[in-house]
């Protein structure tokens, strides 16, 4: 069974839901209040040799080796192989390659590919001498079955075990009507890369499109992957901490029915409330009065002299009911994708002016939508500060708001990654974080690495 450990919640009654998690005691901001190891995880196809099968490790840290019974699983060690041997893998290895082969593994998306292997296995752990009985009634199984079950399921296809006795259906329905429903996406710097199940936590937070906590992982080889849920702001006692099962940025209407088919609840946050007061959104308009509602917007949430932020971020952007409505038609569904590409290809692309407007208007925008400290924020804003960065490199510039604009940017994901801390691997933001800090305050290593053209990547 995974282990959890928490000092700073309980579980309490809850008007609408089944129960709710409280703050124990005063909170702080960057707080880790919960951990809970993983009960099973299973990697994405395109990390698979590229990571520990068991702890994550990525291969650029340390050398995988494969399965010498399936050639489909990668170990750090022998110590991560035999721990994974001993919880599933032993009863599913000869089997798995004619099962990724079959018609019908092979007719499912990324997403159900994943989630039929991990149930493969998270079968496998659970039973593993086909003592059904028993183990129904044991905490191995106990904690899961007591997550609310999804309305609407289908059970994907499963690896034949290595067993003499199927798994009972009953049960198999059971499991399963939990499994969907209770998986995270677990991720490295906030990029995706495994599901896995972590039962306490399942049980423990409610969602809200404006949480005051979000997830991290952490790697540590040879150990079980860790989920922490991890405090944007200061927390009161007695206090709920909620979490996002959505990226809040989704349009209203993907959240809404996502949420209303998936686990069968409305959600009352600020966010939705506000979405539906506005619903539908007025259309995006095109050219010069596009532009001039960018500028409104940004200048609804920063303090600016051209493009460059100079002042921190003012009061409670995050606050719907202080929003103009001119700002409602960026709403529209449309807009904060289009707005996205653009920000990425002009970055990418070289063309620093414009990604530079684009991505100041776009950050505006995260801070209306997402809670204060949301990690979305502070990696934004530090892919700003880099493309900043890159311009002063690229036209050799000395140009005091572009520098005073970087420092800005930087300033802003300093305060919302460090509030988040370290994740996954090794280096990441943190790292090119404390580099940029380097180059902007450092005035020798500024004018070594600005004559070298030093340039960030994308």
């Amino acid at each position: 069974m995974s282990s959890y450990h928490s000092q700073y919640v309980v579980l309490g009654d809850h008007p609408a839901a089944r129960s709710q998690a409280l703050a124990h005691v005063p909170i702080q901001a960057g707080c880790a209040l919960f951990s809970e190891e993983a009960l099973v995880t299973t990697l994405f196809s395109t990390q698979k040799g590229l990571r520990c099968d068991y702890c994550h490790a990525s291969s650029t840290q340390t050398r995988l080796l494969k399965c010498s019974g399936c050639a489909s699983f990668w170990y750090c060690n022998g110590e991560c192989q035999t721990k994974q041997w001993n919880a599933h893998h032993r009863r599913i290895c000869k089997a798995l390659n004619r099962f990724t082969a079959s018609p019908d593994f092979q007719t499912l998306s990324e997403s159900e590919a994943v989630d039929a292997l991990l149930l493969s296995q998270f079968i496998s752990q659970l039973f593993p001498k086909d003592d059904f009985g028993e183990l129904v009634e044991s905490g191995l199984l106990s904690t899961f079955l007591d997550l609310l079950p999804a309305r609407h399921f289908d059970i994907p296809p499963l690896c034949r075990l290595k067993s003499a006795k199927p798994v009972p259906q009953e049960l198999l329905t059971s499991i399963y009507s939990r499994f969907g429903n209770n998986n995270f996406v677990v991720h490295s710097h906030l990029n995706a890369y495994a599901h896995g199940i972590f039962p306490h936590a399942s049980r423990f937070f409610n969602h809200s499109c404006d949480p005051n906590a979000v997830a991290r992982y952490i790697i540590n080889q040879s150990q079980p992957i860790k989920l922490e849920i991890v405090a944007l702001r200061p927390i009161a006692k007695g206090e709920e901490i909620t979490i996002p099962y959505l990226d809040p940025a989704l349009s209203f209407e993907t959240r809404d029915v996502a949420l209303r088919s998936n686990y069968g609840f409305k959600c009352r946050c600020s966010l939705c409330e506000f979405s539906r007061k506005i619903q539908p959104a007025p259309p995006v308009p095109t050219g010069p009065l596009l532009s001039a509602i960018e500028e409104e917007l940004r200048e609804h949430v920063f303090a600016l002299a051209g493009d460059t932020i100079i002042l921190d971020i003012k009061s409670h952007p995050h606050d719907m009911s202080s929003l103009p409505q001119g700002l409602y038609c960026l709403f529209d569904p449309s807009y904060l994708p289009a707005i996205s590409e653009t920000f990425s290809k002009c970055s990418h692309e070289g063309q620093y002016e414009k990604a530079i407007s684009t991505g100041v208007t776009l950050l505006a925008l995260y801070f209306v939508i997402y809670p204060s400290n949301y990690p979305q924020i502070g990696m934004l804003a530090l892919e700003l500060a880099k493309t900043a960065w890159n311009r002063i490199v690229a036209t050799d510039s000395s140009d005091e708001e572009l520098l005073n604009g970087t420092k800005s940017y930087l300033r802003i994901a300093g305060q919302v990654l460090r509030n988040f801390g370290k994740e996954g691997d090794e280096g990441g933001p943190l790292e090119e974080l404390d580099t940029l800090t380097v180059l902007l305050e450092k005035g020798d290593s500024f004018r070594r690495f600005h004559s070298l053209g030093f340039l960030f990547c994308f």
